[in-house]
């Protein structure tokens, strides 16, 4: 193990968290249906003060994503940095749901929110906007040690 080169980490103190993941702007959102897993690149919304992460999700009728969300009891969101020596992540962890129409911030707000949506070969108007929340039940992370 002495050849093998490595870097010390540390846990993150809860104020840098929380700035951090405030001021991230995309992710990976992991999903699971008993044995299977399903992970997303995901844009992200973190909301202080209701201890939650909000996602805008886009399904084409297609996607498997919004079935995962269905079965998954405990969602897992990570956003990181890795730039060399300065490293670090977020994990957030709890359950997930999409919120009801009438939960809904209108469009102005989730555009500034979220900003653009990215489309890929879908034709827009086949598309449908959910917004999906993550419950805080765990919030930590780890960085570079200094």
């Amino acid at each position: 193990m002495r050849d093998i080169r490595y870097v010390y980490t540390v846990g993150t103190d809860p104020e840098t968290v929380t700035e951090r993941l405030s001021n991230a702007s995309s992710g990976v959102l992991s999903l699971a249906d008993g044995g299977r897993s399903y992970a997303i690149p995901a844009h992200v919304s973190y909301d202080a003060e209701g201890g939650r992460v909000l996602f805008r999700l886009t399904d084409d009728g297609r996607s498997e994503k919004f079935a995962f969300i269905e079965e998954t009891e405990e969602a897992t969101f990570v956003c990181y940095e890795d730039a060399g020596k300065d490293s670090w992540s977020i994990m957030a962890r709890g359950p997930i749901r999409v919120l009801p129409d009438d939960e809904r911030p209108d469009a102005t707000t989730i555009n500034e929110l979220f900003g653009g949506v990215r489309v890929f070969d879908e034709e827009v108007d086949d598309l449908e906007f959910h917004l999906v929340e993550l419950e805080l039940d765990e919030l930590t992370g780890r960085e570079t040690a200094r």
